[in-house]
């Protein structure tokens, strides 16, 4: 159902009774005509009414649930602009997750405690989402570290997509050596251990590989591990996504889980899926049979509107027009690459020939120019032969981190957007260490995007670059610092906690064309909010990125409660396997 016509059909469903009735808090709603509320009333997974509590209650039925948020602040649910979800759900039960962790020693320690309980056969993974520099120790393990920690168990520690670490049994178990080939761009340095430290110079393709290479779940356990996933989203108050797609992860084979949780009605995330090619050099081929058996922003979820939504297609529209956002390796040059100027024209029409939204991992200004020049033609092109072009689809730029402002003029001119993520707190000293200081503090030009007048989505990039803990990223965005404490961006590019938190739920929402639909807590749009542990806008800088969400509503029913809501949500199933280090330490480590 378009975001035009929604609206007008969903106030027809907000007479009689509320079904759930919010009273007693200080709620955030983003409306223009009334910014703070007392309370809120939802029918049919819309909010029916905002104001004063006697205006909520006034609604109440007879099985209306009423609830006192107690002067909690409350905000509209928030919406990851670019978030690995599906990937991320796919894999979680097997992860051991150093998100939030605040030393090596602690995360070394984990690994001790996880391999013991890891059986034959598997491996204890790390995959992502931490830095060297949110620790004491400040550095990054050692191949010698995670064979101390576990000599008998395979250890995979991926380091965003610049280093993977390998203990001595994982080095056994894959049966590489100084003779095995590696892509271009890659590289294995093997450790007097008898480890290995994977090297991406920029190439990431031996980091996709060997997470590739580890033991799968089977579809039913990948559908519990997603549905657990998700419940860590909504412990934040993450109520959307948009899924990025991700090397290494085809859809709609490896969608298994997800999907089936949208079909059974059981998702507790809204997802709007971008489509990201796996057959390098024959992505046209991929999106022709996308685009003939899927309709962009058709709804597949059971009882849940725009529940989950094929959307279009990248982050990567071909994998030759990739720069690799490796901080610790030199800015790669994409005219180097052959074919890709023809491969990207290729897959650019087709998309806007049938009017299918995109969008494009570019990390530097150079690459996005080179991008924009493809693009301006494609165009052109189509325009001439009687089509709309880009100015009938969405389309954006992912990540963005040196872009310019004459570039952000050129994006303008197309219509697009930026979705914007928190990369740079996770390798903002090495892009500082690189490139330098003054640079570092335009990386991404936040202040820049805003005034252009360009649609901005924050995000995160979890779950292999970044933690998915959206609190982390509006602690970066809103102070300019990593999660190390280190100072990158200028006071120019920070933005405020109103801008911050905008940004992250109206903003993600262009992404999706949901922005008349969410993301604002006013009548007619969807029930998604959040009741926090913290408020928002008054707390330390320090504790803002320790909020989390006691109480997340998601289609106006409670998906996530804790103390005094945590029996509102539904009890899940223990996640499986037995052995998963989700049952031993959870996700994201609270400090």
């Amino acid at each position: 159902m378009s975001a035009a016509l929604l609206p007008k059909r969903a106030f027809a469903q907000l007479s009689g009774p509320a079904d759930f009735i919010l009273t007693d808090a200080n709620i955030i709603t983003q409306g223009p005509a009334r910014p703070r509320a007392a309370a809120l009333a939802v029918k049919n997974g819309l909010i029916q009414a905002v104001g004063a509590n006697a205006d909520a209650l006034a609604l109440k039925g007879a099985d209306s649930l009423v609830i006192s948020a107690k002067g909690r602040t409350v905000i509209p649910g928030l919406n990851d602009s670019h978030l690995h979800v599906t990937r991320g759900g796919r894999f979680y039960a097997l992860e051991l997750r150093w998100d939030g962790v605040g030393s090596l020693a602690r995360g070394l320690d984990m690994i001790r405690k996880q391999a013991a309980l890891t059986p034959e056969g598997q491996w204890v993974r790390v995959i992502g989402g931490w830095s060297p520099y949110q620790f004491i120790e400040k550095r990054l393990p050692t191949p010698t570290e995670l064979t101390e920690a576990a000599p008998d168990t395979p250890v995979y520690v991926l380091f965003l997509y610049s280093q993977g670490y390998l203990n001595r049994k994982a080095v056994e178990i894959l049966g590489i050596n100084r003779d095995t080939p590696t892509p271009p761009g890659t590289g294995y340095e093997f450790t007097e251990d008898g480890g290995a430290i994977i090297h991406a110079t920029p190439n990431p393709d031996l980091l996709y590989a060997t997470v590739g290479a580890l033991p799968p779940m089977s579809a039913e356990d990948q559908a519990l591990s997603s549905k657990h996933f998700f419940r860590e989203l909504n412990r934040f108050g993450l109520t959307s996504a948009i899924d990025a797609g991700g090397g290494g992860h085809k859809f709609p084979k490896d969608y298994a889980g997800t999907e089936a949780l949208a079909a059974s009605g059981d998702l507790s995330l809204r997802i709007s899926n971008y489509l990201f090619p796996q057959n390098k050099g024959h992505e046209l081929t991929e999106f022709e049979e996308w685009t003939a058996n899927w309709e962009a922003g058709a709804n597949h979820a059971e009882g849940l509107m725009n529940g989950f939504v094929v959307e279009g297609g990248g982050e990567f529209l071909v994998w030759s027009a990739g720069d690799y956002e490796n901080f610790m390796a030199d800015r790669p040059d994409i005219t180097t690459r052959e074919n890709w100027r023809s491969e990207l024209m290729a897959v650019t029409r087709h998309l806007l020939s049938k009017q299918w939204p995109l969008r494009i991992h570019a990390t530097y200004d150079q690459s996005v120019n080179h991008i924009l020049d493809v693009f301006e033609e494609a165009h052109a092109l189509e325009v001439a032969d009687g089509r709309s072009g880009f100015a009938a689809v969405r389309w954006a730029i992912d990540h963005g981190e040196t872009l310019q402002k004459p570039t952000l003029q050129r994006i303008k001119a197309l219509g697009g957007g930026v979705a914007v993520q928190a990369r740079m707190a996770y390798a903002g000293e090495y892009f500082k260490e690189r490139y330098g200081e003054d640079a570092a503090r335009n990386a991404p030009p936040l202040r820049d995007i805003i005034d252009a007048g360009l649609p901005l989505g924050l995000g995160s990039d979890a779950t292999r670059v970044a933690s998915y803990n959206p609190w982390a990223t509006l602690h970066w965005a809103t102070t300019g610092r990593s999660v190390g404490g280190e100072k990158l961006h200028s006071k120019r590019h920070q933005l405020s906690r109103e801008e911050a938190l905008f940004h992250h739920t109206v903003g993600s929402a262009w992404f999706s064309h949901e922005e008349l639909l969410k993301g604002r807590l006013k009548p007619g749009q969807f029930a998604d909010f959040a009741v926090l542990n913290a408020p928002y806008l008054d707390v330390s800088d320090t504790d803002l990125k320790n909020i989390e969400s006691d109480l997340t509503i998601m289609n106006g029913k409670p998906v996530y409660g804790a103390g005094e809501f945590a029996g509102l949500a539904p009890t899940l199933d223990p996640i499986k396997p037995d052995w998963s280090p989700v049952r031993r330490f959870g996700g994201f480590q609270a400090a």
